[in-house]
């Protein structure tokens, strides 16, 4: 029987996420409540062996993600039952999206998905700063006065309004610059914001996303002020097409890992986007 979990159920789903080397948070999944919902299956001693969440936002688009069957309750259908839940429950009109893993990419196959895009997943294991400039453009600390450009901004970048998922998000950056993690905002020298970028500790990385600027160069401007003091393992998620980011941040110690598929339920589209989108913030956000 399927269940829809709450926050009540973070830790067990964390113990979930743990035993089969997924890399949740508690405050990611903080963050995936704030904005969706999460279900799943318990067995027979009430522990969670099965989790999928999908992240709703404002005009009409969702992303999935967290699919995990704990591997003892694999081949008996439990993906496949959350799955059809999932899509069932969603309006006809939201446009339904993931990033596959090659595990899970023949279920969201079978269950309609389409291959759209994908994402180009960047680990650097000792980040290499050097001395990086974009020509009119600096860095300064996020503020709360910046939330209200930063959803717009993001929404023009993104293609939907993300307004609660980003104030869950930005919390998490900032909850954690305590422990290094930053949150920078761009802006030109008319002092315009133009782009933005968060980072935020997972239990294996920090994950550097999303990432929002009007060129490759700005975005790393971005991507270099919030990796250059950090001594962790550093991940970015870039959009596949962006050639030339690809070859800055691997001038600074990135190296590719793997290209997995970004794929959309039936025939929609992509959000329409202006380009701005350098780095998702994760593959269950997009």
């Amino acid at each position: 029987m399927i269940e829809i979990f709450s926050e009540k159920d973070i830790k067990d789903l964390l113990v979930l996420s743990k035993l089969e080397k997924w890399d949740y948070s508690e405050a990611d999944l903080h963050t995936i409540f704030s904005s969706g919902d999460v279900f799943g299956h318990r067995n027979e001693k009430g522990n969670i062996v099965s989790s999928l969440a999908v992240v709703l936002y404002k005009n009409q688009s969702a992303f999935i993600g967290m699919v995990i069957v704990r591997r003892d309750y694999r081949k008996q259908g439990l993906a496949w039952q959350l799955m059809k839940h999932c899509l069932q429950t969603l309006c006809p009109e939201v446009n339904a999206y993931l990033i596959a893993t090659k595990e899970g990419e023949h279920l969201y196959k079978k269950a309609g998905f389409k291959t759209v895009d994908y994402v180009s997943k960047y680990i650097s294991s000792e980040y290499i700063p050097r001395a990086f400039k974009a020509s009119g453009f600096y860095t300064r600390s996020l503020a709360r006065r910046d939330f209200k450009e930063v959803v717009n901004l993001d929404e023009e970048a993104f293609g939907d309004n993300r307004k609660l998922f980003l104030k869950s998000r930005i919390q998490q950056a900032e909850k954690a610059v305590v422990l290094q993690e930053k949150a920078v905002v761009l802006q030109n020298e008319q002092n315009k914001m133009t782009g933005y970028g968060l980072a935020v500790r997972t239990p294996s990385n920090i994950v550097i996303g999303p990432v929002v600027a009007p060129n490759a160069e700005a975005a790393m401007l971005i991507i270099d002020e919030l990796a250059k003091n950090y001594k962790e393992k550093l991940r970015i998620d870039l959009s596949s097409h962006e050639e030339t980011l690809k070859k800055l941040v691997e001038n600074h110690g990135f190296q590719l890992q793997n290209e997995p598929p970004v794929m959309a339920y039936g025939v929609n589209p992509l959000p329409a986007r202006q380009g701005n989108l350098f780095a998702i913030a994760a593959q269950a956000f997009g």
